[in-house]
């Protein structure tokens, strides 16, 4: 029997307030971890509190706008301070765009991708230079190397959440800059997991397909038939519940089955199948 309990662990999820963000705090919290979660603009503390209560572990609640690289450095320097070492990190929050690429402004193209490529890349880069006892922010005059010379196995893990759109161009909706966002952000993981095995930190992906959030719940004015659509090109016949990515987050790590540390560099594809045609 495999039993999973974090009680000891600190994970952080970023946009961990709301949607999927939501559903992997309150897994991991039901694991018992001490769970860390950031926002941008509407501030979760109720949610924490509420989640908190529930599974009787610590949430904490810190604000940070995730494109900025200095204030993701800040984050991880403060969490380490106030909470605790970091074991898991996972970069959840992102923005979406409906935009037809030749009505995009250059504008709203930088917004997407400085969320939801560079900034897991700013996390990502500032926890393990903190991990490898390195200075957090980058200094091109810095000579330190930390432990990145020694035999390492931190048991650390990093789980970036992507989506099918990185895999499959969506449709009927126009998005063509939030697909090369999640496909650049599945192919950074994979890049990183190559680069960071070799200090026993794992680095995967999840791609969920079209899950029951706000946005299928309460799609767009002139929209409603979108949501019909996605439900017939999916082969399972229902969307996805958060709560099924909040548990996979969970297995992925724990320290046995897809935790274990052998599975790095791939991508846990959660879509009922849409992606098969």
């Amino acid at each position: 029997m495999i039993s999973i309990d974090f009680k000891g662990k600190v994970a952080l999820v970023t946009g961990g307030g709301r949607g999927i963000g939501l559903a992997i705090t309150r897994a991991l919290a039901e694991a018992g971890a001490t769970v860390v979660i950031t926002y941008t603009s509407k501030d979760p503390s109720s949610v924490a509190e509420s989640v908190s209560k529930e599974f009787k572990s610590p949430v904490h609640v810190y604000h940070c706008p995730a494109e900025d690289s200095s204030r993701n450095n800040e984050l991880i320097q403060k969490i380490s301070q106030d909470v605790g070492e970091i074991d898991y990190v996972i970069a959840n929050a992102g923005v979406s765009l409906w935009r037809e690429a030749i009505d995009m402004t250059d504008e709203e193209l930088d917004k997407i991708m400085q969320i939801n490529l560079f900034s897991p890349y700013y996390l990502s880069r500032a926890i393990v230079r903190h991990w490898l006892d390195l200075p957090i922010a980058i200094s091109s005059e810095s000579k330190e190397r930390g432990k990145r010379d020694e035999k390492l196995n931190l048991g650390k893990k990093i789980i970036f959440i992507s989506s099918i759109s990185g895999l499959v161009a969506m449709t009927p909706q126009a998005q063509s800059a939030y697909n090369a966002s999640k496909a650049g952000l599945t192919m950074f993981a994979k890049s990183l997991a190559g680069e960071w095995a070799k200090y026993g930190i794992t680095v995967n992906t999840i791609s969920p397909g079209y899950i029951a959030t706000d946005m299928i719940a309460n799609p767009p004015p002139g929209e409603e038939l979108w949501v019909q659509k996605w439900h017939d090109m999916t082969p399972v016949d229902r969307f996805g519940e958060a709560k099924e990515v909040g548990d996979s987050v969970v297995m992925m790590c724990a320290d046995r089955g897809l935790g274990a540390g052998f599975m790095t560099g791939s991508d846990l594809v959660i879509d009922g199948g849409y992606n098969i045609y």
